[in-house]
């Protein structure tokens, strides 16, 4: 599977099992993951394309300033993954 820095995926394996977090980074079989809050922009978590899922097709203003290499904080991370939690949420209850 081919994941794209801005790309929003969920962990299947480790301590952060079930995390979500944004694509930073593909490298061969690696990927550098962010969730702006336990893994920061500074140390961004090293975890094999194996151990995680797409979680679709999902836009959002910090992922497309990520994609095109403009500055993005932690904070900004941590908002685009609530905000992706909160949609996700909203769509299971219905």
């Amino acid at each position: 599977m081919t994941f794209l820095r801005g790309d929003v995926v969920r962990s299947t394996a480790g301590h952060d099992k079930d995390g979500l977090f944004l694509v930073l980074q593909a490298e061969g079989d690696f990927l550098w993951l962010v969730d702006g809050k336990r893994r920061k922009l500074e140390t961004p978590k090293k975890k094999r394309r194996k151990h995680v899922v797409s979680t679709g097709v999902w836009t959002h203003p910090v992922a497309g300033r990520l994609q095109n290499g403009e500055p993005v904080l932690d904070s900004d991370i941590r908002r685009a993954l609530a905000a992706f939690r909160n949609r996700f949420s909203e769509t299971k209850e219905e």
